[in-house]
């Protein structure tokens, strides 16, 4: 049969039966018992996955030692690094949403000319120095949607939604402090001749080439920040010993990495990101590459990520319809979580909130219980 002839009559077929839902395998059937899906192999090593730093197995020791090597491992295999102090690159560009609202914006040079753009919202009627809340967007079209601007046409339904953490980081008292995470908005790849339609996965392949994570990275530009924000704490009136960080999906992943990593993070408030890796991200497809670790599963689990950032507060709110990070999954977590956290006596200073709905950030439940479980955390200080 003529090639081209044969090509259509097979694309027809294929066309056919996937419209009437029988779906298109060409493949032979595998005898009984077998199964030729590489997951396979993989879900059942993942119940085999050794775990060898997990605190179930060193839970006798001395839980400011196990955090010591763990937190070690994990800026190993993330490719982790406290880069040289981060420089502005220019002067502040003051653009001021409203009256009420002061808006500057800093470009941060890094290695080789690569920047990071930072935003910081404040109050305009006091320059005292404030707490500062690092606000981390999640996959989304950039960091503006924490000040409340619309750039893209899906922009207004996520800021009305609840994506504008800055402006709403202000209104608790904090100066806000909005990092543009790498691979979005004015971070997102523009070089590349032929660049993936996913706007991570070429950054997290490159990055793995050099044996960094695109997480490892995301968690080093944080401190990298801090290490600016310190410096300059006068010139911004900033309260640098009181440093927090609040992301959601994404965001969120970053954040409690940066906080597991950098000490110098004193709460979380993560949103929609927390659960099991072999029960997510290890049984999903994953176009992206974001929260991937090479080799995490022969040291640690999630519940042990979570603990090192024992003893300061930590609150995930998930949606218990989110079918991303389901708040099940996450409950689950954080009941492990807690027994790191009451080895150093603060088992209440962790915890995990249900929200009704699906995958994206509730500022009124996450804004109650985050407050409440501050408060009472400095008052047991």
């Amino acid at each position: 049969m003529n090639p081209l002839i044969h090509a259509k009559l097979l694309a027809i077929k294929r066309r056919l039966l996937i419209r009437f839902g029988r779906g298109f395998d060409p493949y032979p059937v595998p005898p009984e018992g077998i199964e030729l899906s590489p997951s396979i192999g993989h879900f059942n090593d993942y119940e085999l996955a050794p775990l060898a730093l997990s605190w179930t197995q060193h839970s006798k020791g001395d839980v400011l030692d196990w955090q010591k090597s763990a937190r070690a491992k994990l800026a190993e295999l993330c490719g982790y690094t406290r880069q040289a102090n981060a420089t502005a690159a220019s002067s502040p560009k003051q653009c001021d949403i409203n009256s009420e609202l002061q808006h500057r914006q800093f470009y941060l040079r890094l290695r080789g000319g690569s920047g990071i753009p930072v935003s910081i919202l404040r109050r305009a009627d006091t320059m005292e120095a404030l707490p500062v809340m690092i606000c981390l967007q999640g996959t989304n079209s950039g960091a503006h949607l924490s000040w409340g601007e619309a750039r893209m046409p899906a922009d207004p339904i996520k800021i009305a939604a609840g994506a504008d953490y800055a402006r709403q980081a202000v209104a608790q008292g904090y100066a806000a402090v909005c990092i543009e995470q790498t691979a979005f908005g004015e971070r997102r790849e523009t070089l590349l001749p032929q660049a993936s339609r996913d706007p991570c996965i070429d950054t997290a392949g490159h990055a793995l080439l050099l044996g960094r994570t695109l997480l490892g990275e995301r968690a080093s530009d944080v401190s990298s920040v801090i290490d600016w924000l310190e410096t300059e704490s006068s010139t911004l009136s900033l309260d640098t010993t009181r440093i927090e960080i609040m992301g959601s999906s994404s965001g969120g992943s970053t954040a409690i990495i940066a906080a597991a990593l950098d000490d110098r993070i004193g709460s979380v408030l993560a949103s929609g990101c927390v659960g099991f890796i072999r029960d997510t991200i290890a049984k999903r497809g994953n176009a992206s590459g974001q929260n991937i670790i090479p080799g995490i599963l022969n040291w640690l689990e999630f519940d042990d990520i979570v603990g090192l950032i024992a003893p300061r507060p930590f609150l995930v709110v998930s949606g218990e319809t989110d079918h991303i990070w389901p708040h099940a999954g996450a409950q689950r977590v954080i009941d492990n979580a807690r027994h790191i956290y009451e080895a150093h006596n603060a088992g209440r200073a962790v915890e995990a909130v249900p929200a009704p709905g699906g995958h994206r950030f509730y500022p009124d439940i996450a804004w109650r219980h985050y407050n409440r479980l501050i408060d009472h955390s400095r008052s047991h200080a």
